[in-house]
């Protein structure tokens, strides 16, 4: 899909997150979501395998959650918001995620990264 003037949304590798996509990745994403809970992330530090039986997720959901990749885990119907709990719980950050997705290092990544956030404005949390 392609808009008038510079901007293109048909970079290589570029999928559309749909419906159907979402449906596929619910256990995924429920069991991500679950992560917000310091119980869970204490869990699932300590032993995942009960949590994976508990969200009922699939061997090759499993796999791409121990591999830690995040590209494959976003094609299988996870939500980036979803996938960051998990990544923020084995110590990674979006960094990490959009560096895998683009085929990068994160210091790679950084560095071509044309915006740099130095705080947050004024009166946020």
């Amino acid at each position: 899909m392609s808009f008038p003037g510079s901007e293109s949304l048909d970079p290589p590798d570029t999928f559309i997150y749909s419906g159907p996509m979402s449906t596929a990745g619910e256990r995924i994403n429920r069991f991500a979501l679950s992560l917000k809970s310091p119980v869970q992330r204490t869990a699932f530090l300590a032993d995942p395998a009960p949590l994976y039986a508990q969200h009922r997720l699939a061997e090759h959901e499993i796999g791409l959650i121990e591999r830690r990749d995040w590209t494959g885990l976003l094609r299988a119907g996870g939500h980036l918001q979803a996938i960051l709990k998990i990544a923020a719980t084995v110590g990674e950050s979006l960094w990490d995620i959009g560096a895998h997705s683009a085929r990068l290092d994160v210091e790679e990544m950084k560095a071509i990264c044309p915006r740099r956030v130095s705080g947050l404005p004024r009166g946020s949390r």
